[in-house]
């Protein structure tokens, strides 16, 4: 052996063929953002391919009919709103253990020391795990925000001063603003209360009736929820009629679909617990730069060649949340949160 060969060093197997971006990307990216329940279920209106802004138009009027004559009129209230949905860039960076990884790959074959880079099934597997935990932070800050701009807040805790930064809220002032907000009794959200007359949901809905009844002749009109508030609910329901419950099954049986007064209700698990949103899904907007070239997805075989059993998983994706219409929410919750 040579002294050139016994001083050389095999490089590191860091293979292009993973490394994704764009349209390559999007079959490791979209699961990361897609599979948060609030969009797999298509509760809100998403928008895909925007690469850094994307204005929201939305139409309001009172009233376009006028008395018939030769002219044209100009005292409609047919007005054209406009609210820009901003991008935030937002990364996955993780590094996974061999070991935990494989006893779980069903698909497993042949030593460590062979799965590389090359083995395209245990490439798949590791970035479909990693995908997966990023779902759920994806639905996380879709509502609390932290990450980006959620519905409810922005610094990913649903208090006072998170929530009167939160876009539901901009449009106005912080003690007045543009979303109709409703203080809940005391009590209002406990499984005992939570469907009364003096329940978070009467509450709401009443909210909506006295200042703007129209969104509840959406075809898409909903409450948004958490599951913890949907779990009170069930609770209630089941206890209700001298804890008889609906169709007199007491609390032996189950909740498939939930609704109030025939709205339906979206349970999304990043939703804050005690708070209720009360509005259309075409009125919350979700977007990202999915299909663009501003998505990336690496992954790289990192124990070649730094002495850890790991794999090192990368990606890159932006994403935005926006109202179209603040004024045709109703957010719901204690004075703590929506209180002066």
């Amino acid at each position: 052996m040579t002294r050139a060969s016994r001083r050389a060093f095999a490089a590191p197997l860091v293979s292009p063929d993973t490394t994704y971006a764009g349209e390559r990307a999007a079959p490791y990216v979209a699961p990361a953002l897609k599979m948060a329940k609030t969009l797999t279920e298509g509760w809100v209106r998403q928008i895909d391919g925007i690469q850094s802004k994307a204005v929201i138009s939305s139409l309001s009027s009172t009233g376009v009919l006028v008395t018939a004559n030769c002219d044209w009129s100009s005292t409609d209230s047919l007005t054209l709103g406009e609210r820009v949905l901003e991008l935030t860039d937002i990364a996955v960076m993780e590094a996974l253990c061999r070991g935990t990884l494989l006893p779980t790959w069903a698909g497993m074959t042949g030593a460590r020391e062979t799965m590389t880079a090359g083995n395209p099934e245990f490439v798949t597997f590791s970035m479909a795990t990693v995908a997966g935990y990023a779902a759920q932070g994806v639905e996380n800050t879709i509502w609390k925000g932290g990450l980006a701009n959620g519905f409810l807040s922005n610094d990913g805790e649903f208090n006072n001063a998170g929530y009167r930064a939160s876009i539901l809220a901009a449009g106005g002032t912080e003690t007045a603003p543009v979303a109709l907000e409703k203080v809940v009794t005391e009590n209002g959200f406990t499984a005992a209360n939570i469907g009364k007359s003096t329940g978070a949901f009467h509450e709401a809905y009443n909210k909506a009736v006295a200042g703007n009844s129209a969104i509840l002749d959406k075809q898409d009109v909903a409450f948004y929820c958490s599951t913890q508030t949907a779990g009170n609910l069930m609770q209630f329901l089941g206890q209700s009629g001298s804890n008889q419950g609906v169709n007199m099954a007491g609390v032996n049986q189950g909740f498939p679909s939930l609704q109030y007064l025939g709205i339906p209700i979206h349970v999304c698990p990043g939703m804050a617990n005690e708070a209720l949103v009360l509005t259309y899904e075409d009125n919350l907007v979700v977007g990202s730069n999915l299909a663009t070239d501003y998505t990336s997805a690496q992954y790289i075989d990192a124990w070649q060649y730094d002495g850890s059993d790991n794999v090192k998983i990368a990606m890159r994706f932006g994403l935005g949340m926006q109202v179209g219409i603040p004024g045709d929410c109703v957010v719901a919750a204690y004075d703590a949160v929506i209180g002066d």
